[in-house]
């Protein structure tokens, strides 16, 4: 047994030496990609939150260009109304 460790020894140390280190560089480069993961989803969540805040920017500039149009549409109406009811008042004074 000890010619076999003897002959064999710098073969069975440098196995376990590489085994070592393919083992140390996996763990590390694991940990890598998990940063790397990581860093991608706050990216990610980074444009989804500015395209959020685009979208409700863009949903308020609309939201208040339709409420002037409308607003200014009901003005109108009410005015139309306001003449033909006094149109209509002035109708049956006459007609009575």
């Amino acid at each position: 047994m000890n010619d076999f460790l003897r002959e064999y020894l710098p073969q069975i140390l440098t196995l376990g030496a590489g085994a070592g280190a393919w083992g140390y560089e996996r763990n590390k480069r694991n940990q890598e990609i998990k940063k790397a993961e990581t860093s991608n989803h706050k990216d990610i969540m980074e444009l989804y939150q500015a395209a959020l805040d685009d979208l409700k920017t863009r949903y308020d500039a609309n939201l208040k260009e339709l409420e002037a149009k409308y607003d200014l549409k009901f003005k109108e109406m009410e005015a139309r109304y306001n003449r033909l009811k006094k149109a209509f008042e002035d109708y049956k004074k006459k007609h009575q």
